[in-house]
């Protein structure tokens, strides 16, 4: 059975995991280079299988962002077979174009963490590497298209702030979010992103707005465009419960759309330019033989 997907995500996919479906089962934990993978599952769907990958474990309190080991976990999937992740997060709405329970495919990121291992060989310049498109845009269109058929009301563009974590930021820092241009603000999709592009993986995010960023303004935002912004389709609770709810049908259909068709993206040759110059041998395990952060 060949699975492509997988996806690393927060509270959603916990509670899926705790409703204990016979079609999941956990893999045991992979041991790489950079030590112990995070908990892996097997989504046995129709028709393509999928992995997931849990920020909060069942039966454990989640880990914060610096803690969880992307390296190992993104190792432990590339080494299973995965050529697209998604990474599906919480974020808070920094823009006032945006409504609670609305889902944001990012395409851009500002990196304000600073605890966090972000390549995989911090010995050595085989991470200097172009950040454009900083997301697959091949995986961003596919579940673009899947949030269209789920009828998910979704923006298929946007920055995200990832900031450290695990406290939320303040009113003056969501203010100089805003000047950089920043639309909502996460603690997740960082480093994954810039890993995925060292392991040759497609790499999306996947963004459901739970709350707007602290302002200290009583003002409630909106959606620009509609006479009464967007918002008479349902509450923002429904609109948020329909959005952590989707998860694993979205999964289903991402996965399956996927394993129909090719890939048409750069990703898989994202280090092409570094396998010539440094003569790095096809079997990627073997580049962190050569270069790992063991050496």
């Amino acid at each position: 059975m060949s699975v492509t997907l997988a996806c690393m995500a927060g509270g959603p996919l916990s509670q899926a995991l705790e409703a204990a479906q016979p079609n999941v089962r956990q893999l045991e934990p992979a041991h790489t280079p950079f030590g112990e993978s995070e908990a892996v599952f097997l989504v046995e769907a129709e028709p393509a299988a999928f992995y997931l990958v849990p920020r909060r474990p069942p039966g454990r309190p989640r880990l914060t962002p610096s803690a969880f080991n992307c390296r190992a976990t993104l190792y432990a999937l590339k080494d299973l077979g995965v050529q697209a992740v998604l990474s599906w997060s919480a974020a808070g709405a920094i823009t006032h174009n945006l409504a609670i329970g609305q889902i944001v495919i990012p395409d851009d990121v500002i990196d304000l963490t600073w605890q966090r291992a972000n390549t995989f060989f911090p010995r050595f310049g085989l991470g200097l590497l172009r950040q454009f498109p900083v997301f697959c845009p091949a995986l961003r269109g596919a579940l673009a298209e899947v949030l269209g058929e789920r009828k998910l009301s979704c923006h298929a563009s946007g920055t995200a702030a990832v900031t450290e974590g695990p406290r939320l930021e303040t009113p003056a820092e969501i203010r100089m979010l805003a000047s950089f241009g920043a639309a909502l603000v996460t603690h997740n999709l960082v480093p994954e992103v810039f890993l995925a592009k060292e392991l040759q993986l497609c790499l999306a995010g996947g963004c459901y707005l739970v709350n707007y960023a602290e302002t200290g303004s009583r003002h409630r935002p909106f959606i620009t465009g509609d006479l009464f912004g967007g918002l008479t389709e349902a509450s923002r609770d429904d609109r948020l419960d329909r959005a952590r709810q989707a998860l694993l049908d979205i999964l289903r259909r991402l996965a399956a759309k996927l394993a129909s068709a090719e890939p048409a993206c750069q990703c898989r040759r994202t280090m092409a330019a570094q396998a010539e110059k440094y003569n790095l041998p096809d079997d990627w395990h073997q580049w962190f033989d050569l270069f790992g952060e063991r050496r």
